[in-house]
């Protein structure tokens, strides 16, 4: 049976993620944030104190710990439907149901099996958000300030106060290449052969 691996978006996208909580200190607003924005900035600051100590925690530790922040900052439902696409239509409530709990341990599995210890990055949010005109929300922008003068931007889609999608590079949608890994899997083993595989992949992280 093919593995579920993480999408290069996806992977790459909670690696800058990964990146951007490692944080010493919170920088200093030059101007108020949007909601949108300080909600970004909330998230950073929930997830600081279980980041200091990674090292320290056990994956499962620090899966305990991020799963209140992370579920609270993404509307994980809602990226779960999304991720999906077409097929979810067609799967029944208890299936749906089952789906969006599989995506939601399987995302927080994979922070916390990624989030291992302090590297010493920092970040920039930009405090005014700009609109998102498909479907509506607003883009977050934020910069990565690697070690070396490196930048990354990654972007976060916020919508209904909560993040539904993050965008590498500023353009890339996560939740894209999502949709394209999850399809071949739900043609070849439908909504069970979904669940299965993110329930599988997220007990081989949480053992590592």
């Amino acid at each position: 049976m093919k593995e579920l691996k993480l999408a290069p978006t996806l992977a790459a996208g909670i690696a800058v993620v990964t990146a951007l909580v490692l944080l010493g200190s919170l920088p200093s607003w030059a101007q108020t944030p949007s909601a949108a924005a300080a909600h970004i900035e909330t998230y950073y600051q929930e997830l600081m104190p279980t980041i200091r100590q990674a090292a320290r925690l056990t994956v499962r530790e620090r899966d305990k710990r991020f799963t209140p922040a992370i579920t609270t900052a993404f509307d994980l439902p809602t990226m779960t439907r999304l991720a999906v696409g077409p097929p979810w239509k067609s799967f029944s409530p208890e299936q749906q149901a089952a789906v969006r709990e599989a995506f939601t341990r399987f995302i927080v599995a994979d922070y916390a099996s990624q989030i291992k210890d302090y590297s010493g990055e920092s970040f920039v949010v930009d405090p005014q958000t700009s609109p998102e005109s498909r479907g509506g929300g607003e883009i977050v922008k934020t910069r990565l300030l690697q070690p070396g003068g490196r930048t990354v931007n990654i972007n976060y889609l916020v919508r209904g106060g909560r993040v539904i999608d993050v965008y590498l590079n500023g353009t890339v949608s996560d939740l894209a290449m999502r949709r394209d890994e999850f399809s071949s899997i739900i043609a070849s083993g439908g909504a069970d052969g979904l669940i299965k595989r993110l329930q599988d992949r997220a007990q081989s992280l949480l053992a590592k």
